[in-house]
């Protein structure tokens, strides 16, 4: 007669657990181009941004109602088209839209300016056609029986659409206000570029870079202010054809942006007469085909670190400059002491080359784009051993476990080419402890990560559940870009 096997678990128990997948570190390889021919919706179903990938991008401009003639269209092109080796084109980009219906600035109507309303209140502005458009009240006049509105402004990101100029137009207060019989007037229209980018951002934040197509000089500083603190990281690059540029005047682009030390935008000179070959209408969108070769050529895969210098710029035409107008806003090669503007030129007849790939602040846009991509895997790296496990304790052994992920984001930065071994002549870092990390240390793997012992947190720390400060020192690879040669001659 048959018997019924025991289980092999009475001898052997087996618990399976399968660790959760971490969430991926951003790639940082999608840019965004923008404008304001108005193609996009900028409220409701699919707006402002859209996806566009590099193997369907005409039909998917087209799709979306752009135009051949179309300027974002025109720069998609450029974008898509780097190929020049070694740049391999981007896989996929982002078109955004600059909302030129958008309400730029209201005021009260003094006919009627409202009663029972206090600061904050919101309210939708009513117009034909036009819609989304919220504003909120920031003045008040108040009586004995009634608060009236002496002054309003639209919530930001809230901007309508569809909207025009025009006096008195009725309100309709936002719950809970109570307040009534508010008209206000429209006095412009159409969003400012920072506007519209910021809006984008909101929308959509896989897309690293970003130009547009409708900006101008004076759109550049406060752009470039934006971007210092906005999550997550970001970098405009844009094209000058000013002649103010390009003779370094008092308050030209260029110096204005290195003046402020900002690091995260990059620009260039260009022009559309300049050139060997004239027309060069492409020009103006140079800064389209600079961001296809920045986020082409960040791959990730190992040994793909770059620079954007000495590129091949496709479907833009050198310009012609003398190396005295270089130097006023580039720098003298090697040397710098320009405003760190660059330019795109031809070399002795043989090389086309962009020069010299610097932001405002004289940092390459690959050492911001790299440390950028560090920061984020750190980041993401901690909180993905966070999620994995049911706690990180406050003791060195847990301190630990933030440790290694760090050095893991470090180790890709390496793997990819972005760091290397070298001689540490930075700050001292943790000073005073057996582990610090001081000038003249060796750092072989090209990163240094520490932190203090929980022995010396404070206990209100603690109660806050924060673990140790983490320090972390590297050493970038950098980029040979300037050459001195020396040749001796024996006869």
């Amino acid at each position: 007669m048959a018997t019924q096997a025991l289980p092999l678990s009475i001898l052997c128990d087996v618990t399976v657990s399968v660790t959760p997948a971490g969430v991926a570190v951003p790639a940082f390889n999608q840019g965004l181009i923008g404008g304001n021919s108005g193609r996009l919706p900028s409220y409701g179903a699919n707006s402002r941004v859209a996806l566009i990938p590099g193997t369907t991008w005409a039909s998917s401009m087209a799709a979306l109602g752009y135009q051949p003639t179309d300027p974002e269209y025109i720069a998609m092109g450029l974008y898509f088209d780097q190929d020049a080796p070694p740049v391999t084109p981007p896989q996929y980009g982002w078109v955004g839209c600059q909302d030129p219906t958008a309400i730029a600035a209201i005021t009260v109507d003094s006919s009627s300016a409202g009663t029972g309303w206090k600061l904050g209140d919101t309210f939708l502005i009513s117009q034909s056609n036009a819609s989304f458009g919220y504003g909120q009240v920031t003045g008040l006049f108040i009586t004995v029986d009634a608060a009236v509105v002496t002054s309003v402004a639209f919530i930001p990101g809230q901007q309508g659409t569809g909207y025009s100029v025009a006096n008195a137009l009725t309100t309709t207060a936002q719950a809970p206000s109570t307040g009534i019989n508010l008209e206000v007037n429209i006095t412009a229209v159409g969003e400012t570029v920072l506007q519209a980018i910021t809006a984008c951002r909101l929308a959509n934040t896989n897309w690293y870079g970003c130009m547009w197509t409708s900006a101008g000089d004076s759109d550049v500083a406060p752009i470039a202010a934006y971007e210092q603190n906005v999550q997550p990281a970001m970098q405009y690059i844009y094209s000058t054809t000013s002649l103010s540029a390009l003779q370094g005047t008092t308050g030209n682009v260029f110096s204005a942006i290195r003046a402020l030390n900002y690091g995260r935008v990059q620009g260039i000179y260009t022009s559309t007469s300049n050139v060997p070959v004239p027309p060069a209408p492409n020009n103006v969108y140079a800064a389209a085909a600079l961001l296809g070769i920045a986020m082409g050529l960040n791959t990730g895969a190992p040994n793909s670190a770059f620079t954007i210098a000495a590129k091949t710029l496709v479907g833009i035409q050198t310009t012609v400059l003398t190396q005295a107008q270089i130097n006023v806003f580039a720098g003298t090669p090697g040397l710098g002491f320009g405003n760190n503007g660059n330019s795109y030129n031809n070399y002795a007849n043989s090389y086309d080359f962009y020069y010299q790939g610097v932001n405002g602040n004289g940092l390459s846009f690959t050492t911001v784009q790299g440390l950028d991509m560090l920061a984020a895997d750190c980041q993401i790296s901690i909180l993905n051993v966070l999620k994995s496990l049911a706690s990180i304790p406050q003791t060195d052994p847990g301190q630990a476990l933030d440790l290694n992920a760090c050095r893991g984001a470090c180790s890709r930065s390496v793997n990819r080419g972005f760091l290397a071994g070298g001689v540490w002549n930075g700050p001292t870092l943790l000073a005073g402890t057996a582990q610090a990390l001081t000038p003249g240390i060796a750092l072989p793997s090209g990163y240094w990560v520490g932190s203090l012992s929980y022995v010396t947190q404070t206990a209100g720390d603690k109660a806050l559940f924060k673990s140790m400060p983490i320090y972390i020192g590297v050493i970038t690879a950098g980029t040979q870009q300037s050459f001195v040669i020396g040749i001796s001659v024996q006869q």
